[in-house]
C-alpha cells in the first residue's frame, strides 16, 4: 500500500484485505504518519515498512529516526516490521521479538547466480523471515529465485524471495508453491510499490494463485514485451471453469536461449508465442506443423515426448469467422499490408482457391508476399479502382490510440465485406466507415479468440468452452480499459502488434 495519508493508507488496506492474506504498509509514502491509528485500525495482519530512498523507499530521515519508528511499530501492534539488511537492523533485531522482523535484501539491477551465501549470511543474524528481492535480467533469473527457496528449505529458513521486473512475473506467482514465505501483489487501480507486481484481484482471481502447487500444469505466452497481456485471460478462464490444475502465466525472455534455459527446468507444456519470437522458435522446435511452415511462423508450442512442436493457429483464427459467414474459396480479396499478419491471412486464403491481392506502402514487400503464396499484387493507389467482395486490414492503422485513423477512405469501400485484424478498440473507424457504406464487418476479437480456442485444442485434445473466452475476453477489454489494453500480434512481423 502506497498511499500520501494514514487515513487513505487504511481505507487501501481495508480494500486490500478483500484478496490479501497480509497487507504491507509503505509507511515511507505517508506524510501525515499517525502510528496508533494506522496500527489499531488495521483490518488485517500488517508488515510495517520504511523504506529509505536508498533501498527505493521514499524516506529521507535520520536512520535513528527511522529504526525508533519501526520498533514503535512493532510495539503498537505491527505483526511484522520490514528492516534492511543494508540498513542498522541490530537496533530492530535487538529489540523487537525475532518472530516479528523481516529482514529483507534488495537488488535494483541484476539476479546474482546465486544467493545461496546471502541467505546463509542473513540467517546468521537471527531474523526469522528473511526477504530477497533482484531483479530479473532474463526469464531464466526466476531459476535462482526457485533454487533460493530450496536452499533456504533446506537449512529451516523462512525466505520470501522473488525477482522484480516484468521478466520476474513467474517468481511472483509460483513462488509461493515453490517455498516463498509469501509473494507481493499490487493494489487493484493503485500504483504498485515495484516493478513487475500484479494487482492482487488478478493475482487471485485470474491466476488462482492459491491453488498453485508444485504439480499444477504450466503454459504460459512467450514474447518481449508483454505488459497487458490478454491471453491470460482467456486461457486461465478455462482453466478455472474446467476446474483443471493448470495456470498460463507471462513468460517474457530476453531471447530463445533465455526461454530455453527456463524450460529446461520449469515443466512448461505448452504456450503461445508473439513477437519478436514467432520466427526464431523455429529453431528450437524439432517439427512444426504445415501452417507454420508455410507463412514462417509459430505462434503455438506443444511439448510432447520430450521435444517441442510448434504450430500457427491465425490461419484457422483468421479463417474461421469468415467460414461462419461466407465461401472462403469465392471470395476475390485485398489484403492491406505485407507483415506478418498478412502472411497469415494470405496464407489462409490462398489454400482455399480464393483470388488475392496484396496491397501495400512497401510495394517491395507486397510483390515478395505475393510470389510466396502465388498471388497477385497492386500499388496502395490502385485500390480505388479495383473490385473486390473481401477487403482485409493487416496492418496496425486504427489502433489505440489513433482511433480516428483509417487505412483507406470511406469511399474506397465499395466491397461486401470488410475484416479489420485491429481488435483494440473493437470497432474501428475501417469497420465504422464500412458500416455506413453498407459493406457487412468482421471483427479481429473474433480472429483472436479463434485462434486461442485452437490452442487449446492442440494443448489438451478437446474443444474448450468458446462462450467462457468470448466473456472472458470481453471483460478484460471492458474491465482494463483501452488506455492499457495493448493490440497483440496475430503473427511475427505484423508492424505495430506487442503481444499476445
Amino acid at each position: 500500500i502506497r498511499e500520501p495519508t494514514t487515513e487513505r493508507a487504511l481505507s487501501a488496506a481495508r480494500r486490500a484485505a478483500s484478496w490479501s492474506d497480509i497487507v504491507e504498509i509503505r509507511a515511507d509514502f505517508i506524510r501525515d504518519l499517525n502510528l496508533p491509528v494506522l496500527l489499531r485500525e488495521k483490518p488485517c495482519p500488517v508488515i510495517f515498512t520504511l523504506r529509505p530512498r536508498g533501498e527505493g523507499g521514499e524516506y529521507v530521515g535520520s536512520e535513528f529516526s527511522r529504526i525508533e519508528t519501526l520498533v514503535e511499530a512493532a510495539s503498537l501492534g505491527a505483526d511484522w516490521v520490514d528492516v534492511e539488511y543494508s540498513a542498522f537492523w541490530r537496533g530492530v533485531l535487538g529489540t523487537v521479538e525475532r518472530r516479528k522482523v523481516i529482514l529483507s535484501h534488495h537488488d535494483f539491477h541484476e539476479t546474482p547466480r546465486s544467493l545461496d551465501s546471502l541467505i546463509d549470511e542473513m540467517r546468521e543474524t537471527g531474523a526469522r523471515i528473511i526477504k530477497i528481492a533482484t531483479t530479473a535480467r532474463g526469464l531464466a533469473d526466476n531459476l535462482v529465485v526457485a533454487n533460493a527457496l530450496k536452499h533456504a528449505a533446506a537449512r529451516g529458513v523462512e525466505l520470501c524471495a522473488l525477482a522484480m521486473g516484468p521478466r520476474g512475473i513467474p517468481s511472483r506467482i509460483l513462488g509461493p508453491s515453490w517455498g516463498s514465505w509469501t509473494t507481493f501483489a499490487s493494489l487493484p487501480g493503485g500504483e504498485p510499490t515495484a516493478d513487475g507486481q500484479i494487482p492482487a484481484d488478478q493475482l487471485v482471481e485470474l491466476y488462482r494463485i492459491r491453488r498453485i502447487r508444485p504439480e499444477t500444469r504450466l503454459f504460459g505466452v512467450l514474447g518481449k514485451p508483454l505488459a497487458h497481456s490478454l491471453s491470460p485471460h482467456l486461457h486461465n478462464a478455462v482453466f478455472a471453469n474446467q476446474e483443471r490444475d493448470a495456470v498460463y502465466i507471462p513468460l517474457e525472455a530476453a531471447d530463445i536461449e533465455d526461454f530455453v534455459r527456463f524450460s529446461e527446468v520449469v515443466p512448461i507444456e505448452g504456450a503461445s508465442v508473439t513477437i519478436p519470437f514467432k520466427e526464431p522458435v523455429h529453431e528450437l522446435a524439432a517439427s512444426i506443423s504445415v501452417e507454420a511452415n508455410q507463412t514462417g511462423a509459430v505462434n503455438t508450442l506443444l511439448h510432447r515426448g520430450g521435444a517441442w512442436h510448434g504450430e500457427n493457429t491465425d490461419v484457422e483464427g483468421f479463417l474461421r469467422p469468415l467460414r461462419k459467414r461466407t465461401r472462403v474459396g469465392r471470395l476475390r480479396t485485398i489484403v492491406l499490408g505485407a507483415g506478418g499478419a498478412a502472411r497469415a491471412v494470405v496464407c489462409g486464403l490462398a489454400s482455399r482457391g480464393g483470388a488475392v491481392c496484396v496491397v501495400a506502402r512497401d510495394p517491395a514487400k507486397a510483390r515478395r508476399l505475393a510470389e510466396k503464396f502465388g498471388v497477385e499484387h497492386a500499388a496502395w493507389s490502385e485500390i480505388r479502382n479495383m473490385s473486390w467482395d473481401l477487403l482485409v486490414n493487416t496492418t496496425p492503422v486504427g489502433m489505440y490510440p489513433n482511433t480516428d485513423e483509417s487505412p483507406v477512405p470511406a469511399d474506397w469501400l465499395v466491397g461486401r465485406w470488410v475484416y479489420d485484424l485491429v481488435y483494440n478498440p473493437k470497432e474501428t473507424k475501417l469497420l465504422k466507415d464500412a458500416s455506413r457504406k453498407g459493406c457487412r464487418v468482421v471483427y479481429g476479437t473474433e480472429m483472436f479468440l479463434a485462434q486461442a480456442v485452437k490452442q487449446q485444442q492442440l494443448w489438451f485434445g478437446a474443444r474448450p468452452p468458446e462462450g467462457i473466452m468470448q466473456e472472458a475476453l470481453e471483460k478484460a477489454l471492458e474491465g482494463a480499459g483501452a488506455g492499457r489494453v495493448q493490440q497483440e500480434a496475430v503473427a511475427a512481423g505484423s508492424a505495430g502488434g506487442s503481444q499476445r
